[in-house]
């Protein structure tokens, strides 16, 4: 018998080895923003582009997805309202050790039960949105959504139905538009704020990086669930120092702070006093950042550039809580994968927050 050419060996060999690693790379993040059509069709396709989901897209794996709508509005500087599911916390924590890549954060918890203790009921309130990253279907956490309206009748999936819906000011001047992340302010009066920032910090919302904290005549309540104790996945990060975590009997002006180790590193520092703004944002000290309570005019910001409390430690803090919460991050392959490859083939709620500015 005649042997077979082997010719077509090695590039079989390296098609393999290629499809291999291909499926060994995790897809990006999926943000699809829907807008109206006072947005404008340049000022959409920068949203869709490198200004706000590219930036998520180069940051973020495919666990990461959502649909949202963008519309101008009668608001401050800007508004995100999206559907909150109540689970049980050892739903979202075994769904959290699962999926995470963040070993530090999710030791930082604790399986035996909330460590929120007797501030909590033991339950989460989970966005949709952080309910398909972690694969939670309990409750139909998954599948909750909004209309462009308001309405929360809706099912994901279905047209007209989002993850959470976005409100910019239509104050006429409020803002300015840089060509890239990258770009400086305008560099004479008025002062404006930069949009596609205002659009990351309440795209951040509708991801989970919101609080169950509020206040109501100057006094703590749970503006997830009134009727209960819920605490948000952000809430339990939020620490007022080593060991000692602030949630409901501490949102008093006190000093509140996310950290992922304990309390240990202050990453960034939030907003925790019943001053209107949002205690899920985080104070304003400078340099400034996109999550801050109150957006600042002539900075251009970016969550893939901001610099938090301990800058060195941790430089991104809005990626850090979004991975935290989780939202895995894309890791580049290491250098030697491809030889390694070759070598051995509940209660329901909508949740609307606000960005307060002086507009």
């Amino acid at each position: 018998m005649t042997p077979r050419p082997r010719t077509g060996t090695l590039p079989r060999l390296g098609t393999l080895i290629l499809a291999l690693f291909i499926t060994s790379v995790p897809g990006f993040a999926s943000l699809l923003y829907t807008c109206d059509p006072t947005i404008g069709t340049t000022t959409c396709a920068a949203i869709n582009g490198s200004s706000v989901s590219g930036i998520y897209s180069s940051i973020f794996t495919s666990s990461m997805s959502a649909d949202i709508y963008i519309t101008y509005g009668n608001t401050g500087v800007g508004q995100s309202s999206t559907p909150l599911t109540a689970i049980s916390y050892s739903t979202y924590y075994n769904a959290l050790a699962a999926h995470t890549d963040d070993p530090t954060a999710l030791a930082s918890l604790g399986s035996s039960g909330d460590p929120l203790g007797a501030q909590s009921d033991n339950t989460v309130s989970i966005t949709p949105a952080l309910a398909n990253a972690l694969s939670i279907h309990t409750s139909g956490a998954n599948t909750a959504g909004i209309q462009a309206d308001g309405a929360t009748s809706c099912v994901l999936g279905n047209s007209g139905c989002y993850d959470g819906v976005i409100t910019i000011s239509n104050t006429a001047g409020a803002f300015y538009f840089p060509d890239s992340p990258t770009s400086p302010p305008p560099s004479a009066p008025p002062y404006q704020i930069d949009f596609y920032s205002v659009v990351e910090h309440e795209t951040d919302e509708v991801l989970g990086t919101i609080s169950c904290i509020g206040t109501r005549s100057s006094a703590a309540y749970d503006q997830c669930s009134p009727l209960g104790t819920n605490a948000s996945p952000a809430d339990l990060f939020r620490y007022s120092a080593a060991g000692v975590r602030s949630f409901l009997n501490a949102a008093n002006g006190t000093s509140a702070y996310f950290s992922i180790n304990g309390g240990v590193t202050d990453i960034a520092d939030y907003n925790n006093s019943p001053n209107g703004q949002d205690y899920g944002d985080w104070l304003n000290l400078y340099p400034y950042l996109v999550q801050d309570g109150e957006a600042s005019p002539d900075v251009t910001l970016d969550i893939s550039t901001d610099v938090g409390t301990n800058g060195n430690a941790y430089p991104r803090p809005e990626v850090a809580v979004l991975n935290a919460i989780g939202y895995n991050q894309i890791v580049a392959p290491e250098p030697g994968t491809f030889g390694l490859l070759a070598a051995g083939f509940v209660s329901f709620a909508v949740f609307g927050k606000r960005l307060r500015g002086k507009l």
